[in-house]
């Protein structure tokens, strides 16, 4: 069997193959880096193994990570024999796990995120032979005699010489982004812009909507938005037990409260943002899809006026979004109704002076729209700039932004609150805007 990018062909992922071995007594691994990801998976094989310390070694390069390696050694100290290759250029990435039966995995993965999922790698899977044994041992007697076994003079040496470490490690990651600079020309920011290490949504959660991955389709890409798709729900599952009583919902079918994740006729064939969203209850939308086929409340929900939290390629949003580009629900209802609401919209526009928030009417044909300072301008003239500007073709929304950085998107608590306390303002405003059916 062979693990090619990151799925192997019984469609398990490589970390699943470390994990799914038989009556494991002994793992060796040689890999020439390890992340804080391979120390994940490595606690994770001891305990579903049953391991001492004393049955599992480690052989790393003297280089193995730039990411706080005397951290990791600590780490890896507690779980298992760690050795490291000073004096030679170790490239070695090889899985021995003794069993029964035995597994052999070897190729170019190395014992971190990239190498275990994120990268194109190409590695043997499978059971070896006495032959494929002897061979494997014999070079991992090669290592052994090499090798410096870490203790805590090794884990001062690197304390100590962290600074450098960093500076390096700056330095490699100034010259990854140029050589990839070419296919990431339109990137909106790069990893040195913003520290992420801390953050609930990373780096790459940004990334997955990048304009150079939004119409991938690939099975690495599809994962990507899975995982950013699983951090949007989880913020769903602690806020909704105080949003419901708001008087607002998520689409009536589990599946559908994100947006879509692939590309689709719906989002243009490009997945540029990820949200959830908030608005008519069932019943509401049931009786607004009166007449119409099962499944098109789907197609229908999105056109209807929301509360929405999302993340793009450049940050984070809270909205109310009233309109997508075409057949927009709750357009209609606020062009046909826009005098007699105007001063209801002047009322509550005021009340959110302050907030930091724009209005948005944005034209994807032109790549360019108008904007409506809510803090800087009168309320007053909103309704003739929405009347000029809101029309078929274009979206139109209300948006708190915040940058990848901002201290509210540090931990899954404070984006919890923030989202909460921004859509309790917001409510007002958008059931004056939107057709809300009596039930």
């Amino acid at each position: 069997m062979y693990y090619w990018k990151h799925k192997t062909e019984a469609g398990t992922t490589l970390e699943s193959e470390l994990l799914s071995c038989k009556s494991v007594s002994n793992v060796i691994i040689a890999s020439a880096f390890l992340s804080t990801d391979g120390v994940r998976i490595l606690r994770q094989i001891k305990d579903t193994y049953s391991l001492k310390k004393e049955s599992i070694t480690v052989y790393l390069s003297a280089q193995f990570s730039s990411d706080k390696p005397y951290k990791i050694l600590e780490q890896l100290s507690e779980l298992c024999n760690t050795k490291i290759l000073f004096d030679h250029n170790f490239h070695a990435k090889v899985y021995l796990f003794r069993g029964k039966p035995d597994k052999l995995i070897y190729g170019s993965s190395n014992f971190t995120e990239g190498g275990m999922a994120d990268n194109i790698e190409f590695d043997f899977i499978g059971t070896p032979s006495s032959d494929d044994i002897k061979s494997v041992t014999s070079f991992f007697d090669t290592c052994e005699r090499i090798a410096q076994t870490v203790n805590t003079e090794v884990i001062k040496y690197y304390k100590d010489i962290q600074g450098e470490i960093e500076e390096l490690h700056k330095v490699q990651r100034k010259l990854s982004a140029k050589l990839t600079g070419f296919t990431h020309k339109d990137d909106p920011f790069s990893p040195d812009d913003y520290d992420l290490d801390d953050y609930y949504f990373n780096y790459e959660n940004y990334e997955t909507f990048f304009p150079r991955n939004q119409k991938e389709a690939g099975s690495a890409i599809a994962d990507k938005r899975k995982r950013v798709q699983t951090k949007m729900l989880s913020i769903h599952q602690q806020i909704y037990p105080s949003i419901k009583p708001l008087g607002i919902a998520h689409h009536k079918r589990k599946e559908n409260i994100t947006s879509l994740i692939v590309p689709h006729p719906i989002n243009q064939y490009s997945v540029g943002w990820l949200g959830v969203r908030y608005g008519k209850t069932p019943p509401e939308v049931d009786v607004l899809n009166m007449g119409k086929e099962k499944d098109d409340d789907i197609y229908g929900f999105q056109k209807h006026g929301c509360l929405q939290y999302s993340i793009g390629s450049d940050g984070i949003d809270i909205n109310l979004f009233l309109a997508v580009r075409h057949d927009a629900i709750d357009r209609a209802y606020l062009h046909e109704h826009l005098t007699k609401l105007k001063p209801k919209i002047e009322s509550k526009l005021r009340k959110l002076q302050g907030q930091g928030m724009e209005w948005v009417i944005w034209d994807s044909a032109q790549d360019s729209g108008f904007t409506f300072d809510i803090d800087n301008e009168n309320p007053e003239t909103f309704c003739d700039y929405f009347k000029k500007n809101d029309q078929d073709g274009r979206e139109s929304y209300l948006r708190k932004f915040y940058e990848p950085d901002d201290e509210i998107l540090k931990k899954k608590d404070t984006i919890c609150a923030e989202i909460l306390r921004v859509m309790k303002i917001l409510l007002p405003l958008y059931n004056t805007m939107v057709w809300r059916p009596a039930i």
